[in-house]
């Protein structure tokens, strides 16, 4: 994913989540949840989104679909 497409999903998630502290506790937390072999609750294709690296854009993609909030993040 280039540059450019991730800072528009900070962006957007930003939209979503207004606080940007917030924000990072809610992308932080759930990377560690992807990292400890959650799944996605979002329709991705495996091989795409596979890598720690890449948990990042997953966890906001997830945000800005609606898919992750504070509730989600505080059970796991």
């Amino acid at each position: 994913m280039k540059m450019q497409e991730t800072l528009e999903l900070v962006k957007d998630a930003q939209d979503v989540v207004k606080s940007r502290y917030l924000l990072c506790i809610l992308v932080a937390q759930r990377i560690h949840q992807l990292e400890k072999g959650a799944e996605p609750t979002i329709e991705v294709d495996e091989t795409e989104y596979s890598s720690p690296k890449t948990f990042f854009e997953l966890s906001l993609r997830e945000i800005n679909e609606g898919n992750m909030d504070l509730e989600q993040v505080e059970e796991a």
